[in-house]
């Protein structure tokens, strides 16, 4: 739970930051090099801790690879048409499609309270975005942020898999290296806008170790540690993090329902913290 808080905490605030970058950089070619910026902390840290060997199948981690490429960069879409409260919390419908994931699929029980709280973040989702209102560049945000969703909640269950069997710090290393080359055979070097000034690197750096390198690998340590569904609803924290931080750094600002609608999706958070997910269980076998 620490650790997907604190991935989470680390998120909301560098997702702030990104959004003041937009303006100079795009969001692509933020995603392009957090991305990269990520590989040159984590290549060195996985080469100490001794697990900087190519994963198998490698395959498994082109396919991550790109799940993390298309995740950033429509998560940073949704920030930059939306507003980066609203943005961020579009994005995690993720933790309810990977309950339905459990329950329509693989034929878990999940348990009432449980559902009650991806409702709760169902309706801040709405609530935050004023869902019933969208227009012009921000339902195009919306729909970049339902995209998001889809793809974080892959990245769940694909994550819980690969820790399974590889230490987070690898499948985190691999993941970005494979997803730094799609985005440097999509976006070419000489297509960067390499003279933005000092403040703007800085920002950029920022995202690409505390708002990339650290906080996916305590997302891949959560997912080793606890079921997918709990890891993401508990990052649900995201969103009101974001929100504040948007207030502090880029004075953006919410309306009295969109601040009810991020509180409740805190609530939500709260529920699956004290209760998490202790019911969810396999079917039985059958006789």
């Amino acid at each position: 739970m620490l650790l997907a808080l604190a991935g989470a905490a680390l998120w909301g605030i560098t997702g702030a930051i990104a959004a003041g970058v937009f303006d100079v950089v795009s969001p692509a070619h933020v995603s392009q090099a957090r991305s990269i910026i990520a590989v040159m902390i984590l290549a060195p840290y996985a080469a100490y801790r001794g697990v900087l060997r190519p994963p198998k199948p490698l395959r498994k981690f082109m396919l991550l690879g790109v799940n993390l490429a298309l995740v950033n960069v429509t998560f940073y879409w949704a920030l930059d048409l939306l507003g980066v409260g609203p943005g961020a919390t579009v994005q995690f419908l993720a933790p309810i499609m990977v309950l339905a994931w459990f329950a329509v699929v693989r034929g878990y029980t999940v348990g009432p309270i449980v559902w009650i709280a991806a409702v709760g973040a169902v309706i801040g989702v709405a609530l935050v975005t004023q869902a019933w209102a969208l227009e012009g560049t921000a339902y195009l945000g919306f729909v970049a942020g339902l995209f998001s969703a889809v793809l974080f909640a892959s990245y769940l269950l694909f994550g819980e898999h690969l820790s399974k069997s590889h230490p987070p710090t690898q499948i985190a290393t691999w993941g970005f290296v494979f997803a730094s080359v799609l985005w440097l055979i999509v976006l070419p070097p000489w297509t960067f806008p390499w003279g933005i000034d000092a403040g703007t690197w800085v920002d950029i750096v920022i995202i690409g170790v505390f708002g990339t390198a650290v906080p996916f690998i305590f997302g891949f340590h959560a997912l080793r540690l606890a079921p997918s569904g709990f890891v993401g609803v508990a990052a649900t924290a995201e969103p009101a993090i974001s929100a504040i931080s948007a207030v502090v750094l880029l004075g953006q600002r919410l309306d009295p329902i969109q601040w009810f609608g991020v509180a409740t999706v805190v609530v939500a958070v709260a529920t699956v913290q004290k209760f998490g997910l202790g019911e969810l269980r396999p079917p039985a076998p059958m006789p």
